[in-house]
């Protein structure tokens, strides 16, 4: 063997060492974490494996003593007692053990998966608002969301099945040493020839028919998501991408064919014939020797039965005790992902000094850009798309692989004071959104501060900050769940103050008619995902029940992007109209965000952005005279409005 040989050799033997210690710590820590949130089940699993490893032992012992009793010259009730033992003795297991299975420990794992998701469900609510442009992590938290608890409850039953198989395989072989010394050795070396050594290579096998499917399976899974997802739909039905995917699924299919048949062969001769030699020569030679112990008179009758019953009930648990621990590294891989969900450490970090009250809110300088790059499958698949789309001549790739980090917003300064009416205005992709994330901290910087009232925001306490906030967001959401509920934006209470502000915040978003239609009022379920009897709001009712919540509590900063994007332009004009006059009333400050530019002109002061850039600032009246791209944009609009109303008229 060459020294690089031994070298490589070397580094595969320390690779292989380090994964084991790596799913040993994995498994210990999944252990230790359901031992934190559910010790009872812990200790009700261990007693349970205990229990059971030593009832496998018992039955051999039965059957050794109830055949030595047929065997010998005695009363057939000496002999029949040994039933009466036996049976008596199972239906006392078995009825706790039922009890168990059935009703005690669904109940544990139903609290084991509500604890697990109530802690994942508070790091996502912790966690960065940047974690969701990254694709990777991303994916993780929905796999961390939807596998986690499953995965640590079959760590916790791999855990058992091995406690229970390794007590038992070593009470029956410790039992059978007593039989008969030869048949237990040969017994012994043939299970774990035939189990431990063929699974291990086996697994190896599997190990590298994984690794040469799993991007055959990942890209399998991408085109049915590609099939499945509605936001893909228009898209199949008007390009030509449905072809592409499904050449993409044909070429696929037959590598993963290729791959199953060069493995295939491997497998059936180390199963179908080394696996098979083994076992079954181990079985029936013991067989055969015993047959030949007990003709000659040196076994009795119940040591045959014993032996033959230790045979068949060892085999089966070496085999169980194997495939239990190989179980355990599949499930410590998977909740690596968890874990490392769990401990990801937010780049935002939280100030501690208190929030005032708000007065002005300051941009010095401020730039920002999205930090996010493309993971190997989106790089794939877009160069696949690209070379497909250059030889159909359908569009020119030129140019497409742009930078993923330029920048939204560029050096933008400026000053909003307490009780201001903005406006911001722009067209898409100008940075309007991203300056309202901004203002909440939903993100930082990538340059530049900003201050409120004079101080850095990331100086203050997170939450209390964002307390002193409330937006409308223009891809806002309503849950499935009462009228009052929406607005309150959690637990409603009933009480005359609670009911009092719901009843106030929805007239100030002009929600006060269709209120009245409804006929459970309040405690109107909404969407009907969880009630049958809820209702499905239009796009312009849902909107004024976000904008509800923005007036529920006394937030002192109000923004709303795009808060009426579903209503008609005059629908618009009379509920932003309604709205800020609601704000004046309560000496609110409102950052507001609008592509028609007719809702505009109740502000105190309109900034334009164009290309990340605060290009316009000033009143309506002065950014009219100023005749710029506002005024430009401000026309197009009219312009437009005034020929669909002769259109209609017409």
């Amino acid at each position: 063997m060459s020294r690089r040989q031994s070298a490589h050799k070397e580094e595969g033997t320390a690779k292989r060492r380090r994964h084991r210690l790596t799913v040993l710590s994995g498994d210990a820590r999944v252990i230790a974490k359901v031992w934190r949130l559910q010790p009872l089940y812990v200790i009700l699993l261990a007693a349970h494996a205990l229990l059971w490893g030593f009832v496998d032992t018992l039955a051999v012992y039965y059957r050794t003593a109830l055949f030595n009793a047929m065997d010998s010259d005695v009363p057939f009730w000496n002999a029949a007692r040994w039933i009466v033992y036996i049976a008596v003795f199972y239906v006392l297991l078995f009825i706790p053990d039922f009890l168990y299975n059935l009703i005690l420990k669904p109940i544990l794992e139903r609290r084991l998966s509500t604890r697990m998701r109530r802690e994942l469900y508070e790091k996502a609510q912790r966690m960065d608002l940047a974690c969701y442009d990254d694709p990777d992590f991303y994916n993780q938290f929905v796999w961390a969301m939807r596998e986690s608890a499953p995965r640590a409850i079959e760590v916790l039953n791999s855990v058992e099945s091995v406690l229970h198989n390794l007590i038992s395989s070593a009470a029956i072989v410790g039992l059978l040493f007593t039989l008969n010394v030869w048949v237990s050795i040969i017994m012994l070396v043939g299970n774990l020839l035939g189990t431990f050594v063929i699974d291990s290579i086996g697994n190896r096998v599997w190990v590298r028919v994984s690794e040469e499917c799993n991007p055959l399976w990942r890209r399998e899974a991408y085109i049915d998501r590609v099939y499945t997802l509605p936001a893909y739909a228009k898209e199949l039905r008007t390009g030509q991408m449905s072809a592409m995917m499904q050449h993409d699924l044909e070429q696929n299919t037959g590598q993963l064919l290729d791959a199953c048949r060069r493995r295939g062969r491997a497998i059936t001769l180390l199963y179908g014939v080394g696996w098979n030699l083994i076992s079954q020569g181990t079985r029936y030679g013991t067989i055969l020797i015993m047959i030949g112990e007990l003709a000659s008179g040196r076994m009795p009758l119940g040591g045959f039965a014993g032996a033959v019953s230790a045979l068949w009930i060892l085999g089966a648990t070496m085999q169980s005790l194997s495939d239990a621990l190989a179980e355990l590294p599949k499930h410590a891989l998977y909740l690596d992902k968890y874990f490392a969900f769990l401990d990801h450490e937010n780049r935002m970090v939280s100030g501690t000094c208190p929030v005032p009250p708000f007065e002005s809110l300051t941009f010095e300088n401020v730039s920002f850009s999205y930090e996010s790059v493309k993971t190997d499958e989106e790089a794939a698949l877009e160069e696949r798309v690209q070379a497909y789309e250059k030889k159909q001549g359908c569009q020119d790739t030129e140019g497409q692989d742009k930078l993923r980090t330029e920048e939204v917003l560029h050096d933008v300064s400026l000053t909003l004071r307490r009780g201001e009416k903005l406006a911001i205005v722009g067209f898409n992709g100008a940075g309007k959104t991203t300056l309202i994330k901004l203002v909440m901290r939903l993100y930082d910087p990538t340059s530049g501060r900003i201050l409120y009232n004079g101080q850095d925001i990331r100086e203050f306490d997170l939450a209390d900050y964002r307390a002193h906030i409330g937006a409308v967001f223009q891809d806002y959401c309503l849950f499935a769940a009462t009228v009052a509920e929406n607005v309150m934006g959690g637990r409603y209470d009933a009480s005359p103050e609670s009911e009092a502000a719901v009843r106030k915040a929805l007239d100030s978003a002009s929600f006060t008619e269709r209120l009245a239609t409804l006929e459970k009022g309040l405690d109107t379920p909404l969407t009907r995902e969880l009630d049958e009897n809820g209702v499905n709001l239009s796009g312009g009712e849902a909107q004024k029940i976000a904008i509800a919540r923005v007036f529920v509590r006394p937030y002192e900063l109000i923004i709303m992007d795009e808060p009426s994007s579903a209503l008609d332009p005059v629908a618009e004009y009379e509920l932003n109209h309604s709205i800020l006059n609601a704000a004046d009333r309560q000496d609110r400050t409102v950052i507001f965000i609008s592509h028609r530019l007719s809702t505009t002109r109740f502000a105190d002061r309109i900034l334009l952005f164009a290309d990340g850039c605060l290009r316009e600032s000033g009143n309506h009246d002065r950014l009219m005279e100023l005749n710029g791209l506002y005024a430009e944009m401000f026309r197009m609009q009219a312009e437009k409005y005034r020929r669909g109303e002769e259109q209609e008229t017409a």
